[in-house]
């Protein structure tokens, strides 16, 4: 699977860039959402992984701009601080969930895996789904 991660903190974005990649997954690092927007204009990807707080550019509102021009990609949106509102606001612009950081990496691989399976809203015929809020 093809990633984009945008995490402004530095170490553990490779951290967990090697750990997704020890599980044969393509990922690329960028260090906040002005990035990620134009990483995404130059690469398909099949999943987002953004933190919700970013200089520049808010992990939701990077995901708001991409969700203008693919409504489908998956994003799952992380953060180490952010209130319960911020949350709920991602899972309202289209996230497929949350997590919250410290998380235990089996924790993320399943969302990967459920984002990655869930069909896009237009095949579900109930619009998209805002289920998930894990920590």
């Amino acid at each position: 699977m093809n990633i984009l991660l945008a995490e402004d903190d530095r170490n553990f974005g490779f951290v967990l860039k090697e750990e997704l990649e020890e599980m044969h997954h393509h990922v690329d690092l960028v260090g906040d959402g002005v990035e990620a927007v134009l990483s995404y204009m130059e690469h398909p990807y099949d999943l987002l992984l953004f933190d919700i707080r970013m200089p520049r550019l808010s992990g939701t509102d990077t995901m708001r701009i991409i969700k203008k021009i693919n409504q489908d990609v998956p994003v799952i949106i992380i953060s180490g601080s952010a209130g319960a509102k911020e949350l709920s606001d991602s899972l309202s612009a289209g996230a497929c969930s949350c997590l919250a950081k410290p998380f235990a990496m089996e924790r993320l691989v399943r969302l990967i895996e459920q984002c990655d399976r869930t069909p896009p809203p237009d095949e579900k015929g109930d619009g998209p789904s805002h289920s998930h809020l894990a920590n």
